[in-house]
């Protein structure tokens, strides 16, 4: 077993107004939420950050329904509602480029938008540079670690250190920090940082920013870590504005 076991027993909760969907992606089951709209649209992937499931991005999905976009809310290996083992982000462009496949063949979905938060985020990006240009039409990162390296080292948190300690494998100090895919990042890309992230602090999401060919970068004070209530940010229909997606009818 790798290091940083945490297998999932939890089931998720019921939330109003959303399906809940188990994919199947291989050597683990995907638990989450979906919210269709009648009409063809996009759809957004949300991916929740450390500690949280897919429940906790519920309150962003709405805000993407309000939109009459699709919304799609997974919680990712190891976490409530999902099999298998966290191990942040080895095996995230594996679990989620299925997860996209899977969206991309549902009749209504016009094109996918990668949404995620802080270790969503990560997790996003690592996707992301997977995918080919015409295959995603972009994606968003909330208060994400960019290099794993200079997070364990700035983050004010010494339970980060301590959990980085026990669930990276040797390679992935490099391998999945997003900075060092930052070319293939070429997808259109918003960094949303909160100036007074104390977790992920903002240079984080500063040098991807500059590193990624197709990046845009937003600061936003004053934000800490966690947005509070638990939405895109203060002001969401300035992100969701910037996230429009292509091909919307």
């Amino acid at each position: 077993m790798q290091k940083g076991a945490m297998v999932a027993l939890n089931h998720l909760p019921d939330i109003g107004g959303a399906l809940p969907v188990t994919l199947d992606v291989g050597d683990v089951e995907l638990g989450g939420y979906t919210w269709w709209d009648d009409s063809i649209a996009p759809a957004i992937l949300l991916l929740h950050g450390w500690g949280e499931d897919a429940s906790t991005m519920a309150p962003v999905a709405h805000q993407v329904r309000s939109r009459s976009w699709h919304a799609v809310s997974i919680s990712m290996r190891g976490w409530p509602g999902s099999s298998g083992v966290d191990d942040y982000g080895l095996s995230a462009a594996q679990d989620i480029g299925r997860v996209l496949t899977w969206i991309r063949g549902q009749p209504r979905v016009s094109s996918i938008v990668l949404l995620g938060f802080s270790m969503g985020g990560l997790m996003a990006a690592l996707a992301a540079a997977e995918e080919e240009q015409d295959e995603l039409a972009g994606l968003t990162v909330v208060n994400a670690p960019s290099e794993l390296i200079s997070f364990y080292r700035d983050t004010a948190y010494g339970g980060v250190r301590r959990y980085l300690d026990a669930t990276l494998q040797a390679t992935q100090w490099r391998d999945s920090s997003p900075l060092t895919h930052a070319q293939s990042l070429v997808h259109p890309m918003l960094i949303v940082t909160g100036r007074q992230d104390s977790m992920a602090p903002p240079g984080q999401g500063k040098r991807l920013a500059k590193a990624a060919p197709n990046a845009k970068l937003v600061e936003l004070d004053p934000m800490g870590h966690h947005p509070s209530p638990p939405r895109l940010d203060p002001n969401p229909d300035r992100i969701l504005t910037d996230i429009q997606p292509v091909n919307h009818p």
